[in-house]
C-alpha cells in the first residue's frame, strides 16, 4: 500500500484468528468477489465458522488463493441464475449471499470521465448487485430465511470529488438495499449492505498517492481499515444473530464524518 496508515501496534482489533466456531454450520453461502482482499477474508472467517462457501469471482481465480472459485460474471443475468441453480442441484440449499465484488471505476472528474470507464462501474457495482438480488432473493423468500449483505461504500453517503461513476454506483447500492429488504422482510429475509471507508486492499493501489492522502485524512482514526474488520461486521450480518437488522447500510468507516 502506499500512503496509507496502518494498524498501530500494540492496539486490539479484530483478528483473523478469533470467530465463533460452528456458527454457520450446515449454513450455504454464496460469495462474489471471493478473490478480493475483503471477500477473500470473508470467506475465511465463513469457513471457520462452519459454513459451506461458494466462492466465486469474474475470472474464477485469484493471487494467492488456494480455495476453489467458480467463475461468475456478475453483470450477466444469465450466468446468476446458472450459479444458483447450482448451488441448489449441489448443495439443496443456500441460506445467504455476500455481494463483495466491485470495481474502484475512473479517476477523473465528470467533464473528463470517459462514458465507457462509467457505464463499466454501474454495471459492476449496481447491475451486478441488481442481477445477484433478483436471482438469490425467490429461493430465500421460498424457504423462509435467507440472509444478503452487499459492499457498499462511505462514499455513497456524500460522494468522492473525481470519483462519480464509484461515489454513485455505491449510493444507488444504497437505495437497492432499502427497496430489497422491504420486499422480502415478511419472509424472514434480510438484506444489508457495508459502507466502508479506505481498506486495506489492492483498490487503494487504483488510487493516485494523492487521493488516497485526501482521503485518510477524512478518517478520524488515522489509518485504513483490515480485511478482519470487514470479515467480522459482514458474517454477523449474515448470521442468524442479526435478525432483526434489515434495509440498513451499516459504516465501517473509522470515524469517517459523512454529514
Amino acid at each position: 500500500m502506499t500512503n496509507v496508515a496502518t494498524t498501530p501496534a500494540g492496539k486490539l482489533t479484530a483478528d483473523p484468528a478469533t470467530f465463533y466456531p460452528g456458527r454457520f454450520t450446515g449454513r450455504v453461502i454464496l460469495v462474489t468477489g471471493a478473490a478480493g482482499g475483503l471477500g477473500s477474508a470473508a470467506v475465511d472467517r465463513l469457513a471457520n465458522e462452519g459454513a459451506t462457501v461458494v466462492c466465486t469471482d469474474v475470472t474464477g481465480t485469484g493471487e494467492g488463493i488456494s480455495r476453489e472459485i467458480t467463475a461468475l460474471d456478475v453483470t450477466d443475468r444469465a450466468a446468476w441464475d446458472t450459479a444458483v441453480a447450482t448451488i441448489m442441484a449441489t448443495h439443496g440449499r443456500l441460506d445467504g449471499a455476500l455481494f463483495a465484488h466491485g470495481i474502484q471505476g475512473p479517476e477523473s472528474s465528470i467533464t473528463d470521465m470517459p462514458f465507457a470507464g462509467w457505464s463499466k462501474t454501474l454495471s459492476v457495482n449496481l447491475d451486478g448487485c441488481f442481477h445477484g438480488l433478483a436471482a438469490v432473493l425467490p429461493v430465500l423468500a421460498s424457504q423462509g430465511y435467507g440472509r444478503i449483505g452487499i459492499l457498499s461504500s462511505i462514499s455513497a453517503r456524500e460522494g468522492n470529488p473525481f470519483q462519480a461513476a464509484y461515489s454513485a454506483s455505491k449510493a444507488a447500492v444504497v437505495s437497492l438495499v432499502k427497496t430489497a429488504a422491504k420486499e422480502v422482510a415478511a419472509h424472514n429475509v434480510t438484506v444489508n449492505a457495508i459502507a466502508p471507508s479506505m481498506m486495506q486492499t489492492r483498490l487503494l493501489e487504483d488510487l493516485s498517492p494523492e487521493r488516497n492522502a485526501a482521503l485518510l485524512s477524512r478518517v478520524p482514526m488515522g489509518r485504513v481499515g483490515t480485511t478482519a474488520e470487514f470479515a467480522a461486521l459482514a458474517t454477523w450480518l449474515l448470521s442468524t444473530e442479526a435478525s432483526y437488522v434489515t434495509g440498513q447500510t451499516l459504516d465501517l468507516s473509522g470515524g469517517r464524518n459523512t454529514a
